[in-house]
């Protein structure tokens, strides 16, 4: 199997349903190209989960985009999604404000932060919803939302492990399903609130060394769970060469003679664009960038 996955489960006496992802080359590829500190690093792994996570919860086709700004030291933190499973993440941060904690609180950023989860369908219009940051952790905040917003309860739990290069993250989602298998209202909260209690009881040892059918065991032995078939789940960019001519044309004529002419005074023939999620570049000749305005 692929180191790095999606495979969801359901259970069978209960209307609960679940997934679980595993990111391994996914988060090594996103943090060699940014080498962040530890505790950012480890954020950037959650909002890369949940990115994941929350795109299978979707019913439509399309991407979406998990994304924190504020207005301190971390300026940016955002996990996108495609459609065919392909995760891209960055973060952006003064390294010299950046908290210096294990652990990112974000309900201590500041009250200019918001937090945000886009989807953009294949067909229609994208859609924006912000998530209320009124609990310390992702998985608070996202679980606080769903609360709110669907109304049936959902949870979910993040872990970053491993050492060296074999790092990875493991991220896991129960979402409550409508009553059918019990139809009582309170016996179906306290089997959520009881599974709640046994999700947060999996450590960031087991859930990043243990594999998907040893993780439901050690968590939910008492319980039937059926483990579907898992989804590979890979670094993928959507940049290109047209994306970024794009980018340059909406800067505006005025704004890209001036580029252009200070990138001719530094001896430059080319205007060079990176992107900042693969550090692919694009070059294009000066003459053809004019040419977007004629």
């Amino acid at each position: 199997m692929t180191t790095d996955f999606r495979q969801r489960f359901v259970f069978d006496e209960l209307d609960v349903r679940g997934c679980i992802v595993r990111l391994e080359e996914t988060c090594q590829t996103i943090q060699s190209t940014h080498h962040y500190p530890e505790n950012l690093a480890r954020l950037l792994n959650e909002f890369s989960l949940a990115a994941v996570l929350l795109r299978d919860s979707i019913k439509i086709e399309g991407g979406l985009t998990i994304q924190l700004r504020t207005q301190g030291s971390i300026s940016l933190v955002m996990a996108d999604c495609m459609a065919d499973r392909r995760v891209r993440a960055i973060a952006e941060y003064a390294n010299d404000e950046l908290p210096s904690s294990e652990s990112i609180f974000l309900n201590s950023l500041g009250e200019g932060a918001m937090l945000a989860i886009t989807i953009s369908p294949e067909d229609g219009e994208r859609y924006q919803s912000i998530v209320p940051i009124e609990n310390a952790t992702l998985s608070e905040c996202l679980a606080d939302y769903f609360q709110r917003s669907e109304q049936l309860p959902s949870l979910f739990s993040f872990h970053s492990g491993g050492t060296g290069e074999r790092k990875n993250a493991v991220g896991i989602a129960l979402h409550a399903l409508p009553y059918e298998k019990v139809t009582d209202p309170e016996q179906t909260k306290h089997h959520f609130q009881r599974l709640n209690v046994l999700l947060n009881t999996l450590s960031a040892e087991e859930a990043t060394q243990l594999n998907a059918p040893e993780i439901l065991t050690r968590l939910f032995h008492e319980e039937s769970c059926r483990l579907f078939d898992a989804h590979a789940v890979e670094f993928g960019c959507v940049c290109s060469a047209e994306k970024s001519l794009d980018a340059v044309q909406a800067l505006g004529k005025e704004d890209v003679d001036e580029l252009i002419a200070e990138r001719r005074s530094q001896g430059e023939e080319m205007l060079t664009i990176d992107c900042h999620f693969c550090f692919q570049r694009y070059e294009y000749e000066f003459s053809k960038v004019k040419k977007l305005f004629d």
